[in-house]
């Protein structure tokens, strides 16, 4: 540990510059936003326990980042299981920054019209990322808070596209977006290459049965996935992992 720099005020800013930089220069080249994967993982691999409990994973000082990294990016994306799940309102609160618009796949429109996600203000900056599976008139329930409601083409599996909603975002000028979904998102965006910068918290604990960050590739099929560019930082105990993804 005593090798590995520690996170400090200067660092966090030159990762953000360097955010900047690649997304710009991605959505120049493709009109796509540039997609950061972020998470908080155990030694063991796991991001929850098996009922799904993940808040007390990364210390303080590591959640402070997560802030800095909403505030950075355009949007933030999670799946509806995290909305109904943990309730979260997905702004910047631990440091004074900008909050990002708020993206939830959501294919079946299960989203609760109770979420926080919905309620005041924070409905405007709202986006549902359906398919055409959804019930019409929860669609003009979920619309009338003020968010928007957005049909998105079915893949094989009949969940979001995630290419189409890329490109859909991409029209929309937003230029960077952080994921933080479960391990189903995270898996999605690897397979199918849609990720270009992974950014790992990685506590030094062990749940032993958990939730694993990454499905197994032998249950959801995908070849190995590379990196570059590696860094690596310490958050008081934590240890974060900061690289490119190798399309």
């Amino acid at each position: 540990m005593k090798n590995i720099p520690a996170l400090t005020e200067k660092a966090i800013s030159e990762l953000e510059k360097s955010l900047q930089k690649l997304a710009q220069a991605k959505y120049r080249k493709s009109g796509i936003p540039f997609v950061t994967l972020k998470y908080a993982q155990t030694l063991d691999g796991k991001i929850a326990t098996l009922t799904g409990d993940s808040k007390w994973i990364s210390e303080s000082s590591s959640l402070r980042l997560v802030h800095r990294m909403r505030s950075s990016n355009d949007a933030i994306l999670v799946g509806v299981g995290t909305i109904i799940r943990d309730d979260p309102r997905l702004t910047v609160r631990l440091i004074k920054g900008k909050n990002p618009k708020k993206i939830i796949l959501d294919s079946q429109l299960r989203t609760p019209l109770d979420s926080n996600v919905l309620k005041g203000r924070a409905a405007l900056f709202t986006i549902i990322a359906t398919t055409s599976l959804s019930d019409l008139r929860k669609i003009k329930r979920i619309q009338s808070t003020g968010a928007k409601v957005w049909v998105i083409k079915k893949d094989h599996s009949n969940q979001v596209d995630l290419q189409n909603l890329l490109k859909e975002l991409g029209r929309r000028n937003i230029h960077s977006i952080l994921v933080e979904g479960g391990s189903k998102i995270i898996t999605s965006f690897l397979k199918k290459r849609l990720a270009d910068r992974l950014v790992v918290i990685i506590a030094p604990k062990i749940i032993g049965r958990g939730i694993y960050s990454v499905n197994p590739p032998t249950t959801y099929g995908f070849t190995e996935v590379s990196f570059s560019s590696p860094r690596y930082f310490r958050s008081g105990d934590d240890v974060i992992l900061e690289a490119l993804i190798n399309k």
